[in-house]
C-alpha cells in the first residue's frame, strides 16, 4: 500500500505546544497520527460497548438475532422499539468497518 504524504499547517496555541510535545513520538506528525489512532480506538470501543449492550438486551449475538427476526421469533419486527433496535445495530456493524478502515489507514501512517 502506497501512502501519499500531503502537507498541512496548523496553528497551535503556545500552551498546548507542551502538551504535544509530552505526547509518544519523535515527530510532530508522529505525535498527531498517534492522537488520531487514540481517538478513533476510542470512537471503536464506543461502538462494541453498544453492540454489547445490544446483544445483551436480546442475549443473542447479532447472527443468531438476526435468524430469529427473520423468522417471527422476536415478535412483530416493525414494533418500533425492536425496529429502533435492529436499524442500530446494523449501524453499529457499518460504523465498525468504517471506524477499522480507519485504524489501518494510520498505522500504515506510523
Amino acid at each position: 500500500m502506497t501512502v501519499q504524504a500531503s502537507s498541512m499547517t496548523i496553528h497551535l496555541p503556545t500552551k498546548v505546544r507542551p502538551l504535544l510535545d509530552s505526547m509518544v513520538g519523535d515527530t510532530t506528525e508522529q505525535k498527531i497520527t498517534g492522537l488520531l489512532l487514540d481517538a478513533v480506538r476510542h470512537n471503536l470501543e464506543a461502538c462494541e460497548q453498544e453492540r454489547l449492550e445490544l446483544e445483551i438486551k436480546y442475549g443473542l449475538e447479532y447472527g443468531e438475532f438476526k435468524r430469529k427476526l427473520d423468522a417471527g421469533d422476536l415478535g412483530n419486527e416493525f414494533e418500533y422499539e425492536l425496529e429502533t433496535d435492529v436499524m442500530r445495530w446494523d449501524d453499529l456493524i457499518a460504523e465498525k468497518k468504517h471506524w477499522l478502515q480507519h485504524v489501518r489507514h494510520l498505522k500504515a501512517l506510523a
